[in-house]
Order: structure tokens, then sequence, then C-alpha cells
């Protein structure tokens, strides 16, 4: 009789009561949160939770009382007994899903003080966005990604400054979970194309440009776009998709002739020969943002400059300066 009565009579009294107390938290979909519900130490505990008239969690009698919870939470929550008594009635709830979302209310009544606190939980999905630039022969294609979003995300592009249609789209789905790729064409390299994917609780930006010839005669340095409050940013430079050196925290090199200048993370190259000519891409990305820098070297140039006059005055007096301009090309930068 004893449980009956708290059973019934739970749900009118935390109507009846009100609640003074107001927290929101936000969980990752898959994983676990807590729900706070401080209350000031009593005696006789009796804790309830629910949701939207649904039983979540009950104690009393110094003990869980899961009869009559409701089978979504089933085997899913938990309070921490230890620090009951220490006013402390929150509620761990296990492997979040989407539909976990929503008002939780906790009633605490002890023989001193009832206290109520109703908790707003918002449930986050880990999405993750890529840009991804591809050569094949003369075609080049951006792809843009939206890997495990809740609900699908809307996808643009834009182009210089005027928003064009994507080329292609594709989209798979996990459960409730969106992955989207959409596809668009490169048509013009002066112009620098922008992707933006933007879901109800967060958005996602990249851009793509070509920033022309890098040449023996022509060494340019560009400070990079670094966002601010970026986090980790890490930066990647590839020759016929080969990774040559990445910053992540600290920077890398993979390549013996390679450098990276930390302090504005241009690309330095010891010795140029005409193999290393070729598209190169700096990557630098930042947890909300992306950037792609295409630049192409050639080096064939300079030894065509040097020798196409080979055995005239002109040509000798270039010859005799060689060394000079191969010492200049040893640190010669190539992606900021």
């Amino acid at each position: 009789p004893v449980s009956w009565t708290i059973t019934s009579f739970f749900p009118v009294m935390v109507q009846l009561l009100g609640f003074t107390e107001q927290e929101t938290v936000t969980g990752l979909f898959s994983k676990d949160c807590i729900l706070p519900c401080p209350f000031p130490p009593g005696d006789d505990e009796v804790i309830y939770w629910s949701k939207e008239g649904k039983i979540v969690h009950r104690y009393y009698y110094q003990k869980d009382q899961l009869e009559g919870q409701d089978p979504n939470y089933r085997h899913r929550t938990q309070l921490f007994h230890e620090n009951i008594p220490r006013g402390n009635a929150s509620l761990k709830l296990s492997d979040l899903t989407l539909t976990d979302e929503g008002t939780y209310k906790c009633y605490v009544g002890t023989l001193q003080t009832p206290v109520n606190v109703e908790v707003m939980l918002h449930v986050r999905v880990s999405s993750h966005y890529a840009l991804e630039y591809q050569k094949i022969d003369t075609e080049m294609m951006l792809k843009c990604y939206a890997f495990l979003t809740y609900p699908a995300p809307n996808i643009s592009w834009v182009q210089g400054n005027t928003s064009i249609q994507e080329t292609h789209r594709e989209e798979t789905k996990a459960g409730v979970l969106y992955s989207l790729r959409s596809d668009q064409k490169i048509t013009n390299t002066n112009d620098t194309y922008y992707c933006r994917i933007l879901l109800p609780y967060e958005e996602w930006a990249a851009e793509w440009k070509m920033q022309g010839r890098n040449e023996w005669n022509s060494l340019p340095r560009v400070q990079p776009y670094i966002p601010k409050n970026h986090g980790n940013i890490w930066f990647s430079s590839h020759i016929k998709n080969a990774v040559l050196a990445s910053c992540n925290g600290t920077c890398h090199s993979y390549q013996p002739r390679v450098h990276i200048n930390q302090s504005d993370f241009s690309l330095m190259f010891d010795n140029l020969t005409t193999s290393d000519s070729g598209e190169y891409l700096c990557n630098i990305s930042a947890p909300r943002y992306t950037k792609l820098t295409v630049r192409t070297l050639q080096i064939g140039k300079l030894l065509l400059f040097l020798f196409w006059r080979m055995g005239t005055s002109e040509g000798n007096a270039k010859l005799r300066v060689l060394s000079e301009i191969c010492k200049i090309l040893r640190k010669f930068i190539l992606c900021n």
C-alpha cells in the first residue's frame, strides 16, 4: 500500500508544486550526460525524475525503485547514491538518443524541505565536415562533406560573389543520422569557391582558391588566413598525393628537403629539382573553418632562361651568377 501511495501521489504532487529552479544541459549523441538536481540535505530522501509524465527514475527507502520506469530509460539511468546524503540527486543518463531531448523534472522531498528542479536537455550530434580538392587530367572538382548530422544539413556554394548550384549530390542515412557529399566543378581558377554547411545548432564554412604559379624568379610570401579562436590548427601540403608536412600544435616534416616556418606556416624547400614541379595544396583547418590554397610550381623555366642563349656574352654572364641564384632558391617558399 505504501509503494502504491507514493507511485500515484508523486506525479500529482510534482505538478502542483511547480518548478522554481531551471537548468540547461547539452549532451552528445550516443554519449553519457548528467542532469543536475541539487537540494538541501535532509532525512528520508525521496527522489522522482520524470519527463512528459513518464517515469524516468525513482528512489526512496534508500534504494532505487524502478517499477513502472518507462522502457526507453531501462538500464540507462543512474543516481549517485553516495552523494545523495550530501544533497546531490543528479541523474546520469547513458547512451543518449535524439528522443531523449526535452524537459526533465526532478522532485526531491525530505522531512525538512521539498525541492523542484527543471532540466532542459539538448542532444547534439558530433558531426564532422571536410572539403576535398580533386584534379583528374584538366578537370578540377571540389567535394564538400557533412558526416553524421541531424537533421539533414543545408549545403550551399558561392563562386566569387555569386551563389551557384551544386554539380552533384550524394546522401546516405544511418539510423536517424545523415551523411552528405556535395560536388562542385571548378570552372574558373581565378575565382574563390566557398562551401557553407548550415545546421540549426552550428555552421561550418570552407574556401578554395588558386594563388597562381611559383617560378624561379617569383618568390612570394603570403600570410595565410588563420581564424581567431581556432583551437588546434593543422597544416599539410600535398604533391602527387604525398603528405609533405603538417602542424597540429607542433610541426612535422615528412621529407628531408622540406621545412615549415612555424610563424606563418609557409613551406620551404632545399635544393629544388625539376621533379619538384607540380601542384601543391596548403590546407589550414579550424573546427568551424577550412581553407584550401593551391599553388603550381614550375622549375623548368629556370634552365630555359639561363641556357637559351648559351655561348653568347649574355648567356655566359648569366652562367657566372648561377651559383648565386641557386643559393637563393635553397629556401624557396611554396605554400603560405
